[in-house]
């Protein structure tokens, strides 16, 4: 991977390099394409980015930048070139530096962020990072920023190489929203159970908003079956690539099922 530093006002000239932005004197931040050269990376960039950049080729993911914080670094230091993001509006995420137990990673997400919120995001993310010990073996605190992908529904998939669990939810997912389960094992044959989804995590200016579902879909499946065999054949086989289990968070909107995160699961 070739190297570019460039100062927090210069454009990349190649937004496929990586970029170190200079805050005054001091190496600042760094910025680094998803690709698959950062699966042989874990210990600057932690597991979940490493899984996921193993397996890039491979699910549809949303267009991402990975943001590597050194530890010397204040937090309101992380300023970025607004050129070298994926898109207008943004997902910022604290990434998990090793397995964590399965469950959807949406509670340390910001939705849909606009340039000009951007800069306080960015302070609040690499705070909580470090003050929950998200860090990796380097110490670096290390977020994904992501194209924005607006949530008709939402999956959060555990995935073997054998089963899958899928958990569908109405917008975005939530850990304390209900949601509808699906077992999906090896022969293709689901078991399935319907939630009442009387509410849902929508998106709204700067951010997102808890909404009221309207009723003829509070009790209908959040996602259709043949949409679960999908996501159920695309996880196994990341799950089989990877050869550990893995917990995926994935939205369903107008350009199919896009896959935001991908980490290695506890048993």
């Amino acid at each position: 991977m070739s190297g570019e530093t460039r100062r927090a006002n210069e454009q990349p000239s190649r937004p496929d390099a990586e970029i170190i932005v200079l805050t005054g004197a001091r190496v600042g931040a760094r910025l680094l394409p998803l690709t698959r050269s950062l699966s042989r990376r874990p210990a600057v960039v932690g597991a979940e980015v490493a899984v996921t950049a193993d397996l890039a080729d491979q699910l549809p993911l949303a267009r991402s930048v990975v943001v590597v914080v050194p530890p010397d670094l204040p937090a309101e230091s992380c300023v970025l070139p607004p050129t070298a993001l994926p898109a207008e509006a943004l997902t910022v995420t604290v990434t998990r530096p090793a397995p964590a137990p399965h469950g959807p990673g949406g509670t340390l997400s910001m939705y849909n962020q606009y340039a000009d919120a951007l800069p306080e995001a960015l302070v609040e993310a690499v705070a909580a990072a470090r003050r929950c010990g998200l860090v990796t073996p380097l110490g670096n605190a290390v977020l994904l920023l992501q194209e924005f992908v607006p949530a008709t529904a939402s999956a959060v998939v555990r995935a073997t190489a054998t089963t899958v669990h899928i958990d569908g939810r109405w917008g975005l997912a939530e850990q304390r929203s209900a949601a509808d389960t699906f077992e999906v094992h090896a022969d293709g044959t689901v078991r399935e159970t319907l939630a009442w989804k009387p509410t849902a995590s929508l998106a709204a200016a700067g951010g997102t908003h808890t909404m009221p579902v309207p009723e003829d879909l509070q009790r209908k499946y959040s996602i259709e079956r043949d949409t679960i065999q999908q996501l159920a054949s695309l996880s196994r086989a990341a799950a089989a690539h990877t050869g550990v289990t893995l917990s995926l968070d994935i939205v369903l909107g107008d350009r199919g099922p896009v896959v935001l995160r991908c980490r290695p699961s506890t048993p």
